[in-house]
């Protein structure tokens, strides 16, 4: 019998080179079977205690039984076809008929196979770093991207370039689903596509798209407000989160720590910030602060102790909502319809900055972050970390804001911004990790922004 093949996710422009690897690696097919077995595969690297796990997305009976250097590894089930977040904060109705099978993947960078396919080891010390966020193609009533235009949507051709740089870790900084709600009946020129939390709107937001970058290197995935629980959290519990499965979806989740040689990574879960902060234009509205924030601010720090004992002296804090950026402030906050006051900069997501900016040690050196969907690379002198936003993987890009002369008290003095998609690639510049120059690459692969980070100072400039 011939091999069966998995059905295409909804018509997505790209260019036929990610077509082929997407296929080589995600739709992975064998004699005999009556469906592709299967439909998903990446390591995830979680801190201390598992390190790293090989996950596997499969709608058959049974997981798939991986190899390490020639010997057995069995993978167990995360998460069955059919409900799963049973307890914690109720999460919105979605389908997901998949499996989900994890294993913790064996150190000693042994050579993992998944029916014959090597899987990308996870990397004991790291010299080139690929970041991005915000990746999803934008479907809610009237708010709406064409998918299947690689123009309008261009992460395919963004992961497709990202996987050719061939990274030693990719870094997600959150937002992975934005095909939410159907069009308005009156929208005009909706997408076919697939729309909710289940797995459908998964795969072709990310799962089918990200396929030849996964197979690329280990990822790192930062929680980002699309993945709250009132929105696409069954999703992120079932196959992101770094977590093992507890069948509840919490609001905040523990932070956690990557150490890679000579360079550290500290994972903190934002997603009711970016939420609480009313930061996201097209999302939310702005909201006062509350006791209920109040309290966020608390778990923040709580959450930030429990880890700061490990925290590497040479690292990067990885926060889907910046600590210290701007972005165009709304109409409604400044009562006027003057463009250019609109336009001045709005310091954004400053919660985090007040619950736990003081507990920073020297060793972080910057923090990146995504949410605002533009470019800001913004540097303070060294006196607090810079602020890098990479929130240019594929979303409806937002309106470029001014940058203020001071953030938090502190005077800015470095700062680029700019309106364009892209993913970054950061090269270690030095044997102890303590240099790094990067890039901002478009669509096609081409430097945008070349950068340099050296001991909390972040300077930028775009390519004439």
């Amino acid at each position: 019998m011939a091999p069966a093949t998995r059905p295409l996710a909804p018509a997505v422009s790209r260019p036929p080179r990610l077509f082929l690897f997407a296929l080589a690696f995600a739709l992975i097919t064998f004699p005999g079977s009556v469906a592709a077995a299967t439909l998903a595969a990446w390591v995830e690297l979680v801190g201390p205690g598992r390190d790293a796990t090989i996950r596997v997305i499969t709608d058959e009976a049974s997981c798939p039984d991986l190899s390490a250097d020639g010997g057995p590894l069995h993978m167990q089930v995360r998460a069955d076809p059919g409900p799963l977040v049973t307890g914690g904060v109720q999460v919105p109705p979605a389908d997901f008929p998949v499996r989900v099978c994890e294993v913790t993947a064996p150190p000693g960078k042994p050579t993992i196979l998944l029916e014959g396919r090597t899987l990308p080891a996870p990397p004991t010390d790291i010299k080139r770093v690929v970041v991005f966020g915000d990746t999803g193609c934008r479907i809610k009533k009237r708010k709406i991207q064409d998918c299947n235009d690689s123009q309008a949507w261009p992460y395919a051709k963004l992961a497709a370039h990202a996987a050719e740089a061939k990274p030693d870790l990719v870094i997600h900084v959150g937002d992975y689903l934005y095909r939410e709600r159907p069009c308005s009946p009156d929208a005009g020129d909706c997408p076919t596509s697939p729309t909710g939390y289940g797995w459908s709107a998964w795969d072709a937001d990310f799962f089918t798209p990200s396929a030849p970058l996964l197979a690329a290197a280990p990822w790192i995935m930062v929680r980002g407000n699309h993945e709250a629980c009132s929105r696409a959290g069954e999703g992120w519990v079932r196959f992101l989160d770094h977590a093992p499965v507890d069948n509840s979806c919490a609001q905040v989740v523990d932070f956690f720590v990557v150490a890679l040689g000579k360079l550290g990574f500290v994972v903190m879960d934002s997603a009711q910030v970016a939420d609480a902060s009313g930061a996201e234009a097209e999302d939310s509205d702005d909201e006062e602060d509350t006791g209920e924030t109040t309290d966020l601010a608390d778990t923040l720090r709580r959450k930030y102790e429990d880890i700061a004992h490990s925290v590497p002296a040479n690292a990067w804090l990885l926060s889907h909502a910046p600590f210290n950026a701007v972005r165009v402030g709304k109409k409604a906050r400044n009562d006027t319809d003057d463009k250019a006051l609109r336009q001045e900069g709005t310091v954004d997501n400053t919660l985090q900055q007040q619950a736990i900016g003081g507990l920073l040690p020297p060793g972080i050196k910057m923090i990146v972050s995504g949410h605002i969907h533009l470019f800001e690379a913004l540097s303070f002198g060294g006196r607090i970390p810079p602020q890098l936003v990479v929130g240019t993987g594929g979303d409806k890009l937002g309106k470029k804001p001014k940058v203020p002369a001071e953030i938090a008290g502190v005077p800015v003095t470095a700062s680029i911004v700019l309106k364009h998609f892209g993913y970054m690639v950061w090269d270690r510049d030095d044997r102890d990790g303590q240099k790094w120059k990067g890039e901002l690459r478009n669509e096609d692969g081409a430097p945008m922004v070349r950068c340099q980070l050296a001991e909390r100072e972040l300077s930028c400039a775009a390519e004439p």
